[in-house]
């Protein structure tokens, strides 16, 4: 066990902790800035330079973040201090399609009457009895 807790504490991990631990601090931040509907919608993905990358799930959330900048700039600037100011946000909208998302989901019946056709075709054995389970959970 030891040697996976020296692993985590190597310099790289630490890095990448150190870099986590800001973005939380910046999303802790900017949900005291916005109004309490939308700090569920939005995630502060990245902060490059002075700019903040931000990712939303629809562009009503992306037009409401955009009008609260200023005052979400302000609030997180006063907090970090002047050495690592931010000067602008960049939002970017995540698309969610749900048709394709039950598209993913919808299963091929035509793979199950194949399966189907050669579980009858077959006596007891073992891959009959593969066969009907895979059957019976398509089914289900």
């Amino acid at each position: 066990m030891e040697p996976i807790k020296k692993l985590f504490q190597s310099k790289f991990f630490l890095e990448i902790n150190k870099r986590r631990e800001h973005l939380e601090l910046l999303q802790k931040e900017m949900s005291v800035s916005i109004p309490e509907e939308l700090v569920s919608l939005v995630r502060i993905k990245n902060q490059i330079g002075k700019t903040l990358f931000v990712e939303v799930k629809s562009n009503v959330v992306a037009h409401k973040l955009k009008l609260y900048e200023n005052k979400i700039l302000d609030s997180i600037n006063q907090k970090i201090g002047q050495s690592k100011l931010l000067d602008k946000i960049k939002v970017k909208i995540v698309i969610q399609n749900k048709k394709t998302d039950k598209e993913l989901g919808a299963k091929s019946r035509y793979p199950i009457k194949k399966i189907k056709d050669l579980f009858n075709s077959i006596n007891d054995s073992p891959l009959k009895t593969a066969l009907k389970k895979i059957i019976k959970s398509r089914n289900d």
